[in-house]
Order: C-alpha cells, then sequence, then structure tokens
C-alpha cells in the first residue's frame, strides 16, 4: 500500500511560497493519477495522487547539475517538513558517480538515479 505524502492543495500553497513564478505548482488536479504539475526547461516534475492527496513526486531533469532542481529540492524539503543534509549528500553522491543513491529523513524515503546523465528523483513516505 502506498502511503500519503501530504494533500495536494497543502503542497502547493506551502510550495509556491518558497519558488520563483516559473516553477509554481498548478493550481488544482481534477481526479486521481499521474499529473505534470511543473514543467521548465530541463526540468519537470510529476505528482501521483489519490484522492488530491500525493503518494509519490518525481522530478526528472535532462541536466545532473541545474539550479532550478536546488530550488525546487529545497522547497520540497521545506513543505515536507524533512529537510536534511542526508539528501544532499545522496545527490551529490549520485550525480558525481552516475548512480542510484538513497536517503531517508523523517519517514521521507528520496531516490536519486544519476545514470545515464540525467537525473530523476523520486520521493515517497515510508511508514
Amino acid at each position: 500500500m502506498t502511503k500519503t505524502l501530504v494533500n495536494y492543495q497543502t503542497l502547493k500553497n506551502s510550495f509556491n511560497q518558497e519558488v520563483s513564478t516559473q516553477l509554481q505548482m498548478v493550481d488544482s488536479l481534477s481526479k486521481n493519477g499521474k499529473f505534470l504539475v511543473i514543467q521548465t526547461d530541463p526540468i519537470i516534475v510529476e505528482v501521483e495522487v489519490n484522492t488530491n492527496n500525493i503518494e509519490t513526486i518525481t522530478i526528472k531533469s535532462k541536466l545532473l547539475n541545474t539550479p532550478l532542481y536546488d530550488e525546487i529540492f529545497i522547497a520540497l524539503e521545506k513543505s515536507l517538513n524533512c529537510s536534511s543534509v542526508k539528501f544532499y549528500n545522496a545527490y551529490k553522491s549520485a550525480i558525481k558517480n552516475g548512480t542510484v543513491v538513497t536517503a531517508e529523513n523523517n519517514n521521507i524515503k528520496v531516490v536519486h538515479d544519476a545514470r545515464n546523465g540525467q537525473l530523476n528523483v523520486k520521493i515517497t513516505k515510508e511508514n
């Protein structure tokens, strides 16, 4: 069973206060499923929702290093109340070695996949 990270509106309201206009999440989601909520080249953010509750957040970047990723991830950490240097260290290790590195904090699991010269990050709730 997939665990709920946060209600979409709650996340959006908090997140949008932390990021620049180009990175703001869309206003609302109309149904269950997977939705593209941010699209600013070279990065996209998708959420999987069930009854307006987010179960998974996926960040995809065509570049391993972009300030847009930093801005998005820092805002997500704050909005999900899970800020930790563990995530930064996992990200840096993944992009340096072109591998998959996982980190957890406050029951939030983040998988950083930097294989193939692109960055794919999946955020889920563990317990």
